[in-house]
């Protein structure tokens, strides 16, 4: 597809060959299918050669995934290079099928593996974070020297090719990059008390006992961020490993949306490596839209982020999402045309250039 043709797509002036996504879990499985070689790995997975700055910046990556294994394929193919590292957690609630699928596309690629423990994840619940902290332990144990980490999820999209994240990366020179404020007033309930899991058959949920929690230890200020982080080894090895991140860990696991507190109050801590002790509320992991911030949605609305079609390029490529590495959310079944303009747009792009403006 040419970048011509994008434009007029994102523009919304032509729905030229809209198609939708509609590969199944067991069509990619049968594409891998286990009995086979490792020949169609290489080429669904073939990469560009490594720059000396790429080689230098080796990165790791977690993937938390449920379900999905085509848009899955996709980013993986956009983020693919034989010097990272990659943590795929899959939910335990996930489908056979779904799990199969994965197993056997990365069969073949030996810097990308599936988490060990699997969590079943609950939006709200400690669970979520657990699944992030099964993929950093374990990235933490790989032979790869890897610099920097980034957390996704199984809709975050790359807007850059891996050449400009490493730029992006050494910009930030040995610091991390995680949204961080101090916790609004109307969400202190969160961590000021505790709270338990309903397991609904339908829909689990999160119950305020309304019983008062102990403020944690070590000093933590409770602060509010991104689930989705970048942030430098060191930091990784102090979430999982250092006293004091264990215990807020502890802390944290009667709380509700804990994945929006960890990381936002462990940046701020005076002995957190990278930290950057101030109120950040603009981390370059991904660009996205929330409901009510004047913002359009040519998608659709889920529980107030934009899922997004071409059409919404028109933010993502522009000048306030400039620094973004990944665009957030794709819908699972995404137009095909919706990733094949990201991937055109990347093309030859430098990290920070503006590639959409509005007339």
């Amino acid at each position: 597809m040419k970048w011509t043709v994008c434009r007029k797509l994102i523009a919304g002036q032509g729905k030229v060959g809209k198609t939708r996504n509609s590969v199944s879990d067991s069509d990619i499985l049968t594409i891998y299918d286990p009995v086979i070689d490792c020949e169609v790995s290489r080429k669904r997975f073939s990469h560009p050669n490594l720059t000396k700055d790429e080689q230098e910046m080796p990165i790791a990556f977690s993937l938390t995934v449920y379900k999905g294994a085509r848009l899955l394929e996709r980013i993986l193919q956009a983020i693919y290079m034989p010097n990272n590292v990659y943590c795929i957690h899959i939910d335990s609630k996930s489908t056979r099928v779904f799990r199969s699928a994965i197993e056997a596309m990365v069969r073949c690629l030996p810097n990308v593996f599936i988490a060990e423990e699997s969590a079943d994840v609950v939006w709200g619940h400690f669970s979520l974070v657990q699944a992030q902290l099964n993929c950093m332990t374990e990235l933490l144990q790989s032979s790869v020297d890897w610099k920097y980490y980034i957390s996704l999820i199984g809709q975050d999209f790359p807007l850059y090719d891996n050449r400009q994240i490493v730029a992006a990366l050494k910009r930030l020179k040995n610091t991390n990059s995680i949204e961080s404020y101090p916790m609004p007033d109307n969400d202190k309930k969160r961590t000021s008390n505790s709270y338990i899991l309903i397991n609904n058959i339908l829909f689990p949920f999160m119950l305020n006992t309304h019983f008062s929690k102990s403020p944690p230890s070590h000093d933590i200020e409770i602060c509010k961020g991104s689930t989705h982080i970048v942030a430098i080894k060191e930091f990784v090895r102090f979430v999982v490993h250092s006293r004091i991140a264990q215990d807020f860990t502890e802390f944290l696991k009667d709380s509700y949306i804990p994945d929006e507190t960890i990381y936002a109050s462990l940046q701020q801590h005076p002995l957190a490596p990278g930290g950057i002790i101030k109120e950040e509320r603009d981390s370059i992991s991904r660009a996205l839209h929330w409901n009510g911030h004047n913002t359009e949605c040519h998608g659709q609305w889920v529980r107030k982020l934009c899922w997004i079609t071409a059409e919404d390029l028109r933010w993502a490529l522009g000048s306030e999402m400039k620094y973004k590495l990944f665009v957030h959310k794709i819908p699972f079944d995404y137009d095909d045309e919706l990733l094949e303009c990201i991937l055109v747009a990347r093309q030859g792009r430098k990290y920070g250039s503006i590639l959409w403006r509005e007339a």
